[in-house]
């Protein structure tokens, strides 16, 4: 799509006052005392992880925290703690049985908190993804949005779909490289966008989450 046809999506999108930019993005404070909370969470996992201590199941975890955290941020992350949830009959995301994995998943998580570009973070999914850890997937963007929302933006189906349909695309959920393509392509807009939105990728994101899920039409 245009981009001169997007930003007349995108003035549709701060005008109404139901969408992700009015009901979550702006003035609010919830969503703004998120960020430390989260990185504080982070903190605790890869501590509990280094000192084996982080359990053996997503519930009563310091991930759990996390993810609730994530969660509680309105309509665009329900579900987003699905993904982690310890599902013992498919061994998934084995982070909670395999200690090699678990240990690569705190390494990954300690090497992009202090991440201060996305390819340094790009590099650290790539060397994550060296370990074959099964179950574990684009989901874990929507951790790396809160250390990071100006160069990692969120994912989730509505997201996907979203972004299919204003640029019409066939990119998969559960496939890193096209989340790294998304991604690409949503910074670029982003930034020919300027200044409609923001530096923080959650209010595009936001915009392909409505679209995604049928608020606002093309």
């Amino acid at each position: 799509m245009a981009v001169a046809n997007l930003a007349k999506i995108v003035d549709r999108y701060k005008q109404d006052s139901e969408s992700v930019y009015n009901t979550w993005f702006i003035n609010n404070d919830t969503r703004m005392a998120a960020f430390p909370s989260i990185e504080r969470g982070v903190i605790d996992v890869i501590a509990s992880i280094e000192n084996s201590t982080f359990g053996h199941d997503f519930k009563g975890s310091p991930l759990e925290y996390v993810l609730n955290c994530i969660v509680e941020q309105k309509q665009i992350f329900k579900g987003a703690a699905h993904a982690f949830y310890w599902k013992p009959k498919l061994g998934i995301p084995d982070i909670y049985e395999n200690e090699e994995n678990q240990r690569a998943f705190g390494r990954f998580l300690k090497a992009c908190l202090t991440a201060n570009s996305a390819d340094r973070i790009v590099e650290e999914i790539n060397q994550l993804n060296l370990y074959g850890i099964k179950g574990l997937g684009p989901a874990v963007a929507n951790i790396l949005y809160f250390l990071h929302p100006k160069i990692m933006s969120p994912s989730n189906t509505a997201i996907v779909n979203g972004y299919n349909a204003i640029f019409t695309d066939k990119k998969k959920l559960g496939c890193w490289q096209h989340y790294f393509e998304m991604r690409e392509l949503i910074v670029k807009t982003n930034e020919e966008l300027k200044p409609e939105l923001s530096k923080d990728l959650g209010a595009l994101s936001g915009l392909l989450f409505d679209v995604g899920v049928g608020k606002i039409a093309l």
